[in-house]
């Protein structure tokens, strides 16, 4: 993120910055727990992933998110994204199944989080 404090200000660098500081907390939570993907190559990963995703949108529970987490890490760690586009359609097809409250609830927290993570990154005056 752009030091200077007009960029800290600016949306775009606040969320890729709170994205990116998501994404390393991720990684290295994944690496404390041992790096159970490591041997996987990367076909497979990417398969794992895909699965793993449509597993966590059908049952959103913690244990089939960090398996998503740790997946999407370990393709990090190789300095590879996630295959989003292979579940853009899955990720939209839940959005439209899910309940307009939900939504607005998900995007308050969301904003709530990055809100945090912007004032906690300000720097002093």
């Amino acid at each position: 993120m752009d030091e200077t404090a007009e960029g800290l200000w600016d949306p775009e660098a606040v969320v890729n910055a709170f994205l990116q500081q998501k994404g390393m907390e991720q990684v290295q939570a994944y690496l404390a727990r041992g790096r159970r993907f490591a041997k996987l190559d990367v076909g497979r990963l990417n398969t794992d992933w895909i699965i793993a995703v449509r597993i966590w949108l059908a049952h959103k529970h913690r244990t089939k998110e960090r398996m998503m987490d740790d997946l999407a890490a370990e393709l990090r760690l190789r300095g590879l994204e996630p295959p989003y586009g292979a579940v853009e359609h899955d990720l939209a097809d839940r959005s439209a199944q899910t309940k307009k409250a939900e939504r607005k609830k998900s995007l308050r927290d969301v904003a709530r989080e990055i809100g945090k993570f912007a004032r906690e990154k300000r720097p002093l005056q």
